[in-house]
This record gives C-alpha cells, sequence and structure tokens, in this order.
C-alpha cells in the first residue's frame, strides 16, 4: 500500500539485520505429555443435541451445542461430510503443547459448510485460544450490500475465519489448513477477509507463535484474502497506523513462528496475501490470482515486519494499478525481507514495490525470480528505501506489459531511495518507457531491447540473450523454462559472484557452473572454469535509532490521578490513555450518538493538588478536537468554575501532536473536570491523547 499514514514510533533497535544465508529453521521446543482428549461428533441430519456426541451414531446437531461446549486438550470436534450449517463456529476452551484441540471432518463427501449469517461477522471464530488446529471445512459468510471502501460501511469488517488474541500476551500453535473459503463480503480494512489473525494488546503486549496457515483455497474474499494484523506496533518513535486498527497502539510485539503456505488466493478485493509485526514470517508456495480487482493494493505484501523470507510464490493478474497492483511489495517499516524464487506476471501495477513512509524499509534482498509482461512500472521506489540488492532476476516486458516504466521513485515525508544495487539481472524489452535511476547501481546486467540499456553499467551485455523461448510463460511455477539459457547465450558466466547467494537459481539449479550466468537461470552445461572474479559482499545498513517521541514535561501531576469520563469509551480506547504519558495512546468516545455536554474528571484521590495549568495533546484535531469547555474543580461540596467558555480551534488534520494550553490562577483541589460544551466529530468521536496539569512557579 503506498498511502500510509506516516507515524511515530517507540523503542529502539540497535541489531545490524543480517539476511544472507536466512533460513526458516527453527528449535523444536520438547513436546508436552499428550492427553488423550474424547472426539465428538457433529451431525446436521440425524445428529441430536441431546445425545453424547461421541461416536457417530450419537451425534450432536447443533452449531449451539458445540459453542456451548469448553473443550479439553487432545479433543476432537468433527463434522460430518456433506453436511451444512448456518451462524458461527466458536467453541471454547484451549489445548495444550502437544496436545491441541483439532477440528475437522468424518465420513466420506464434501468438506462440512459453516455459513455465515449478517448477524454473526465472523463465520468460525477463536478469542484468546490457543493450541488449536482448523481442518477440512468449507466455510462462506455472504452479504447482500454492495462493498465499500468505507471501513464502517455496512458489510462490516466479515471473516471466514477469525482469531483474536485480545490482550492475552503471547498465544501458542494455531493451525488452519485444507479449508476451502469463499464469498466473504466484507470491506475495505486489513481486518476483514477469508482467514484473519488479530492482535490487540493495548495494555498488554500480545501476539501469536507458532501460526501455520497451509492449503487453503480462498475464493472471493473482500477485503484480504489472508492477513496478520497488530497494534503492537510501536517502536522509532512511531504513531500512527491505519484507522481501523484498534487504538491505543501497544509496544512492539511481533508474532513468530509464521508460516503461510500452499494457499490459492482468487480475486481477493484488495490484497492476497499480507501480514505485519512479524519475525521471520515464512510465505512459500502460495499463488494470488487477480487480487486487487475491487480497490488498488498489492498481491502479496508486508509492512512493520522483520526478516521475512517470501518465495517460490505466484503472484498475477492483479487488476487495478493505478498505485500500487505489484505483484509484491516490500512495504513500510521491514526490516531484512528476502525475496526470491518467485514469479509474477500480468500484474497491473508491476512486479516489486518498495516503500517506506515511517522509518525503515531497510535491507532488502530480491534474487532469483521471473517477471513477465507485469504492467506500468516494474520497479517502484517510494520513500527512505535504504540498501536493496536486487541481482539475478529475469524480467520479460513484452507487448502486453502496455510501455511500462523499467523503474520509478518518489520522495516523500520520510526521504529518498537510496543505495539500490543491482546486479546480473537480465532487462528483456519489447517497448518499455526507461528507467528513473535516482539512488540505483548497475552493474554486469544485461539489456536487450526497449529503453532498458543502463549505459553506466560498467559490464553491461547487450547481445540477444538467446533464451529458450521468451515470453512463453503461462499460469503455473514450473510454466516459465523459456527463460532457461541456450548454449550459445552470452549471459553464460558473463555476471558477477554474489557471496551467500542461497546456492540455488530459480529452477533448483546449483550455483555456479564456472562463472556466474546472468538472469534466474544457472546453465548446466559445459562451460569453462571460473575465472575467480571477486564476489559482490553484501553488507547491510546499520538500524539508527531515533530519539525518544515526545511526551510530557516533568512536574506533570495527572498521572496521580484516576482519570473518568461521563460518555462512554470506545472500546478499541481506554481513558488510561488520558494520562499515561504517552501521546501515542489515545482516549476516544463513542463514535456515534454523542451528545453534550460531558465531563472528563481528574481525581486525586485524599491528596489535594495545587495546579495553574492545564495542557491537552490531540492528534487529527481537526476531526475530533475539544472545541469548547469549562474547567471546573470541586471544593469538596460542589463543582467551582475555574474558566468558562474557553473555546479551541485546531489547525491540524492529521498525526501531528497539536497543544492548547490554559493558564489559570492557582487552585488546590483533589478533583478537576472538563465540562466539554463542542467537539469536532469529523467521525462522530472526540478523542484526547492526553491531558496534563502543572503547577508553574
Amino acid at each position: 500500500m503506498l498511502k500510509r499514514t506516516a507515524r511515530k514510533m517507540m523503542s529502539m533497535m540497535s541489531a545490524i539485520i543480517l539476511l544472507s544465508g536466512i533460513t526458516a529453521i527453527v528449535p523444536s521446543p520438547a513436546k508436552a505429555e499428550t492427553a488423550p482428549g474424547t472426539t465428538y461428533y457433529v451431525d446436521n441430519v440425524s445428529g441430536d443435541d441431546g445425545n453424547a456426541g461421541t461416536n457417530p451414531d450419537t451425534a450432536w446437531k447443533s452449531l449451539a451445542k458445540v459453542n456451548a461446549t469448553t473443550f479439553a486438550p487432545g479433543d476432537h470436534i468433527l463434522f460430518k461430510a456433506g453436511g451444512s450449517w448456518q451462524g458461527q463456529l466458536w467453541p471454547k476452551g484451549s489445548g495444550m503443547e502437544g496436545s491441541p484441540i483439532v477440528i475437522d471432518m468424518y465420513g466420506t463427501g464434501s468438506k462440512p459448510l459453516i455459513a455465515g449469517v449478517t448477524s454473526e461477522l465472523q463465520t468460525v471464530f477463536l478469542k484468546n485460544q490457543e493450541y488449536w488446529e482448523i481442518s477440512n471445512l468449507e466455510v462462506t459468510n455472504p452479504s447482500s450490500e454492495p462493498f465499500t471502501r468505507d471501513w464502517k460501511g455496512k458489510r462490516g469488517e466479515r471473516r471466514g475465519v477469525y482469531v483474536l488474541n485480545e490482550e492475552k500476551g503471547i498465544l501458542n500453535h494455531i493451525y488452519i489448513k485444507n479449508l476451502n473459503i469463499h464469498d466473504i463480503d466484507g470491506v475495505y480494512t486489513t481486518r476483514s477477509g477469508g482467514i484473519i489473525f488479530d492482535s490487540v494488546g493495548s495494555w498488554v503486549p500480545s501476539a501469536f507463535n507458532d501460526v501455520l496457515i497451509d492449503g487453503n483455497t480462498l475464493t472471493d474474499v473482500d477485503a484480504y484474502g489472508i492477513y496478520i494484523s497488530s497494534n503492537c506496533i510501536l517502536r522509532y518513535g512511531m504513531g500512527d497506523l491505519w484507522e481501523w486498527v484498534p487504538k491505543p497502539y501497544g509496544p512492539w510485539t511481533p508474532s513468530t513462528n509464521v508460516k503461510i503456505s500452499n494457499n490459492t488466493v482468487v480475486r481477493a478485493a484488495t490484497g492476497g496475501i499480507a501480514w505485519n509485526v512479524t519475525d521471520g514470517a515464512v510465505v512459500e508456495h502460495n499463488t494470488v490470482q487477480e487480487a486487487t480487482y475491487l480497490a488498488t493494493n498489492a498481491s502479496i505484501w508486508w509492512a512493520y515486519a522483520d526478516n521475512s523470507i517470501v518465495q517460490y510464490n505466484e503472484s498475477f493478474a492483479s487488476r487495478n494499478g493505478s498505485e500500487d497492483g505489484t505483484g509484491f511489495d516490500v512495504d513500510a517499516g521491514n526490516l531484512g525481507s528476502l525475496v526470491q524464487y518467485n514469479y509474477s506476471h500480468d500484474n497491473a501495477g508491476g512486479f516489486m514495490l518498495y516503500v517506506n513512509d515511517t522509518y525503515n524499509t531497510i535491507n532488502t534482498i530480491v534474487r532469483y525470480n521471473i517477471s513477465q509482461n507485469d504492467k506500468a512500472r516494474i520497479f517502484r521506489y517510494s520513500g527512505s528505501i535504504d540498501t536493496v540488492l536486487n541481482y539475478n532476476n529475469t524480467i520479460y516486458v513484452g507487448a502486453g506489459s502496455g510501455n511500462p516504466v523499467m523503474s520509478d521513485y518518489f520522495t516523500k515525508s520520510s526521504g529518498s531511495p537510496k543505495n539500490i544495487y543491482n546486479y546480473n539481472n537480465v532487462y528483456y524489452s519489447v517497448g518499455d518507457r526507461g528507467w528513473n535511476l535516482t539512488g540505483q547501481t548497475f552493474d554486469s546486467n544485461a539489456y536487450y531491447g526497449g529503453k532498458t540499456l543502463v549505459n553506466a553499467d560498467a559490464h553491461k551485455v547487450t547481445a540477444n540473450p538467446k533464451f529458450a523461448n521468451p515470453g512463453s510463460g503461462g499460469t503455473g511455477m514450473d510454466t516459465v523454462d523459456g527463460y532457461k539459457l541456450q548454449s550459445d547465450s552470452p549471459l553464460i558466466g558473463a555476471g558477477v559472484p554474489i557471496a551467500d547467494n542461497g546456492g540455488r537459481d530459480y529452477f533448483g539449479n546449483p550455483l555456479y557452473n564456472g562463472d556466474p550466468d546472468i538472469g534466474a537461470f544457472e546453465y548446466q552445461g559445459n562451460v569453462p572454469p571460473a575465472t575467480g572474479k571477486p564476489p559482490i559482499v553484501y553488507t547491510p545498513a546499520p538500524i539508527k535509532p531515533l530519539p525518544a517521541p515526545p511526551g510530557p514535561e516533568p512536574g506533570n501531576l495527572a498521572p496521580l490521578a484516576t482519570a473518568s469520563a461521563s460518555v462512554a469509551t470506545l472500546s478499541t480506547s481506554s481513558i488510561k490513555s488520558l494520562t499515561d504519558g504517552s501521546y501515542d495512546k489515545a482516549w476516544s468516545s463513542v463514535d456515534k450518538g454523542v451528545t453534550f455536554p460531558n465531563y472528563i474528571t481528574l481525581d486525586f484521590g485524599s491528596k489535594q493538588v495545587t495546579v495553574n495549568q492545564l495542557k491537552i495533546v490531540t492528534r487529527f484535531g481537526t476531526g475530533q478536537g475539544v472545541t469548547k469547555f469549562d474547567l471546573e474543580y470541586f471544593d469538596g461540596a460542589n463543582w467551582r468554575p475555574l474558566k468558562t467558555g474557553v473555546e479551541w480551534v485546531w489547525q491540524y488534520s492529521d498525526q501531528t501532536n497539536e497543544a492548547k494550553t490554559l493558564d489559570f490562577d492557582p487552585t488546590t483541589a483533589a478533583k478537576f473536570r472538563l465540562k466539554i460544551g463542542a467537539a469536532n466529530l469529523k467521525w462522530g468521536n472526540f478523542a484526547i491523547n492526553e491531558l496534563e496539569m502543572y503547577n508553574r512557579r
């Protein structure tokens, strides 16, 4: 996604992200003793909820019976093949290490269908549960309402499978396998779609460990096919994310041991597969087709994630490419991404997008991928991208590409792209509009046709590459043999060695056979021995910490008080945010039905304090800032005015910290309150990031 709201991050990171030789091997923890468990059967035709449910002849019947049961470690819940249920499936309980609770099917026939109904936003639901494995179901969640980019639209944030961790710390072992998920009619948010994992940890840092999403087919899912979301994202002084992500944000807490594999996503309204706030996620052997068919986005993208490995995926035929629409997108805030052995073709927005709207998208390697007939632009660099190594990729720009640019770039508030290195790539074109070379270095690449030639490349090859059959790739990772080299290709042995190159080419051939070849194929026939060219050694850029984010000054007395509000608090917010010392966490009223006056009270209990200044800090003030209020104090019997009819006009409609200060005569009391008479209600709510009170002597 290109349009991101810049944020301030909180924590600092000093580790250097090393991409070379990344592996996905994780030590397996010792297994606990397996609990035996009980197997329960569910049959919507012959079952009866009065039965014991423990064999097919005494099966239960309804989802209500399953949902009312708290299951134990090792239990199995089996739905009869060919059966059909309407409503929400939300069984209770958690398994344990070595003894997950399993949902599956029994009998022969089609996968049992769980069909969502309008009253339930998620069809299959787990909340604050762990050690579950869900397999072999058909899941739908349709709506008669049209798709809308308004995330508060009538459809709602509908999901097929929704796994929610709400203030529960680390939840372990959730496996979602071999589901047929289709017709999930949600809205334009990252929290709506086929399979959604969501961590909400405003007060308790929360995430998942040991997530497997494997072998699922997802068709016509809005907005996303698969998405891993989190609001535990604060680091580097970061402050604000997408509007639908619950606030206040929690400290950086990544999900770990995440694997998304062997899934097929067809016609996701926006993105096919996406994830954020992870460390070491492996995304492989997936197919994403016709993503972004209702709104621009990228087919496979990730943000605010460390050490992601993206490999063996096919991404093709994205629909909308005006801004995004690329096959792959290393988006904002990513540290250390490895993109290898993927096939991108016929995507409306191009092959690769690199984005940074916030602090870092840094240390990215893109190698041994094939791009055929991607459109609009092949590479797009946006914002302060730093240290990209693109090598041994094969790029084919055929007539079907529609004359794209080979690369473009954008300077944003975060800065400009820099340190982009391109080695051993093939750029084969029947028509393109050339490059924007800002921030890029080229050496030992091949250029053939169009306007691809980069004259500054000291060891370029411009002869016909002599591919076996260029442009002949179809649908499927194994359809690209046309990009193998003929025995007399000038690309054989013409490349420069790259240290820590992964050891294989796109096709699985070992590296190197003599001197390196140019492109994604390493020729395996007879070649002269290697000449000893010095290898390129990739050096990751260091991660530079930012200063601590702004906050209250010394002497702020407000944290000594208990805050309360007469208006209901938005469910994803907290009254604690008013005095927590963080401008990144906001309190908010409910977002509909707000009337005035309303009261916000600071109660210092039995201890009286003397104050003479009130400070309010707000973001998006023109949309949700308080505009008129009285300041009062409690004299032990009655509320007395300190200042009346205070009117404030806010200037900003973004994440800028905007402070308003009110001075008054020194006053000693145990309770103070704002009697709020008006506020900007652009989104239906009013909000305050921080209330501060001082005694300025």
